[in-house]
């Protein structure tokens, strides 16, 4: 009694302030509110990195959106370039692009990124509270900690960022009515199919939602049947949801056979150990595998020992979005994702009641071990995608623009496959490109027959040249395609050609015309300028 008394006593003489329930939750929450801060400063640095608009695809996507009312083509054809213009491709994305060109009329790239970075960081926050039920935070923590550098792999803005948010709040509410089906569950369950009408406008991935329903469903004829017709009256709705968008049921079918066009090889759509072999070097690529192994082994042990707690819908779920991983890297961050609540739940049964809060308190003590490490050593810019520490464009993002709108160069312009977005940013409508960075946008014999070969070939060239009538070459120089690397070596020693400005990431050619002559005579680069680069 004395020590209560004592205790009491002690309380009642602390500071009003210190009484406060906020206060008081700070004081009794501090382990896991050091553990959660930490996560997401840590994920939030890898976010803020400033934009690198000549090889991102984030311009074309504001140019959608602001042109998309006067402009319906831009729905359903290539649009932006003089090589296609016509060529039939549905634009999945566009509702992206309206929502990314109002933030940024309204605040500009920055304003822009920071969307992106609050609703990264919200998918994070679904994600891990659909872990800490099972696991606890200190568990769901660490398992995220671990994760972060992953999701840092795709930290371009891309409208792909929908297709996270959208599948961390269908997972974090179905698990919630799996666990516990009570009429309030229930009822938020009905948020799905609204959230799906924003899906299938944003990003081509939208059929997680009615994959992820089915996993749910599919569980429940095995193990809880009461909860399959409820779930399958939300699947349906969310089926008829996904109808809803300007190309009705062709969505679905385009979607499925969305790659078959792809004529141009991309890195990001490849698996790791394809890139690996190709000699691609990223420590994500390490990070994957030990992620995957752990993954499966948590179903083993779990199945081995606790199999009648064993959860079927996260099964399903990690064979399906695992499944795309192997497949194209550019899944590992989803993938990623997806195996914090994944992994957390099948290690709960594994985790005794009282050593949660033992590894509540050692998870918020490493957290901010590696939070420390990655700000002192700068870890993020060994990862490949990484740019400047910042937000918004890099400093002299637009400075080639500058020069081209300031020197009056015009086309018909010649860029290769990274500057497309940067270009269609910039220049469209007074310009159309050569092409963009979207593979699916035109036709697979345009790269394979065209686009490749007037690289790799001088006689190809020169007949592309009297077919296009080029004026000016806008070439990303950073393009590591040997035929890249071929065409600008011959162009520099072209005679036809006058290289006319270079910076950091961009290289420009004017032809050599009485046109362009003031061009070419005032700013043409002698030779040395290319030697050391």
């Amino acid at each position: 009694m004395s020590q209560q008394s004592s205790l009491s006593e002690r309380l009642a003489n602390d500071p009003s302030w210190m009484r406060h329930p906020a206060v008081s939750f700070l004081f009794s929450n501090t382990p896991r509110l050091i553990l959660l801060i930490a996560v997401f400063l840590l994920y939030g640095y890898f976010l803020s990195h400033q934009i690198n608009l000549v090889t991102a695809d984030l311009g074309r996507h504001i140019v959608n959106g602001v042109i998309l009312s006067q402009e319906p083509a831009v729905f359903h054809t290539n649009f932006y370039s003089y090589t296609n213009p016509n060529f039939e491709v549905l634009n999945h994305h566009f509702g992206s692009g309206v929502i990314f060109a109002g933030i940024w009329k309204l605040t500009g790239f920055v304003g822009v990124q920071l969307f992106f970075i609050l609703l990264s960081l919200a998918t994070l926050a679904f994600f891990i509270l659909s872990g800490k039920k099972y696991a606890g935070w200190g568990t769901t923590g660490l398992i995220a900690l671990l994760i972060v550098p992953l999701l840092g792999e795709r930290t371009e803005i891309r409208p792909e960022v929908f297709t996270y948010f959208f599948s961390a709040v269908f997972f974090y509410l179905l698990s919630r009515y799996r666990d516990d089906a009570t009429s309030r569950a229930y009822r938020f369950l009905w948020i799905l199919p609204i959230l799906q009408i924003l899906w299938v406008n944003t990003h081509i991935y939208f059929l997680l939602g009615p994959l992820l329903i089915g996993a749910f469903l599919l569980e429940s004829i095995f193990l809880f049947r009461q909860r399959f017709f409820p779930l399958l009256a939300v699947w349906g709705a969310t089926v008829v949801a996904t109808l809803i968008n300007p190309f009705g049921i062709k969505a679905i079918t385009a979607t499925m056979t969305f790659f078959d066009n792809f004529g141009y090889k991309l890195a990001e759509n490849q698996s790791v150990w394809f890139l690996e072999n190709m000699g691609f070097r990223n420590p994500n690529y390490l990070l994957f595998k030990i992620l995957f192994c752990l993954l499966v082994a948590s179903f083993v042990a779990r199945l081995i020992k606790h199999r009648g707690s064993f959860k079927l819908a996260n099964f399903f779920v990690a064979c399906g979005i695992g499944t795309l991983a192997l497949i194209a890297s550019r899944n590992m961050a989803i993938f990623g994702f997806f195996a914090i609540p994944i992994i957390a739940g099948n290690l709960s049964p594994f985790i005794q009641e009282h050593w949660k809060k033992r590894i509540l308190m050692w998870g918020s003590v490493i957290s901010c071990a590696v939070l420390f490490f990655a700000l002192v050593f700068g870890i993020p810019k060994y990862f490949p995608y990484w740019q400047a520490f910042g937000w918004g464009l890099l400093p002299d993002n637009n400075q080639s623009i500058q020069f081209i709108q300031g020197t009056g160069i015009t086309g018909p312009i010649f860029n290769n496959y990274d500057i497309g977005g940067y270009l269609i940013f910039y220049l469209f409508p007074r310009e159309k490109v050569f092409v963009d960075n979207r593979p699916e946008a035109y036709p697979a014999s345009f790269f394979s027959d065209e686009y490749i070969p007037i690289q790799e070939s001088t006689e190809r060239w020169e007949q592309a040249l009297l077919k296009y009538n080029f004026n000016t070459i806008i070439f990303a120089y950073h393009d590591a395609t040997p035929w890249g690397q071929t065409f600008l070596k011959a162009r520099i020693n072209d005679s036809k050609w006058a290289p006319v400005y270079v910076d950091n990431r961009v290289l420009i050619f004017v032809r050599r015309t009485e046109k362009n002559r003031p061009i070419f005579e005032r700013y043409e680069l002698p030779k040395s300028t290319f030697e050391s680069r």
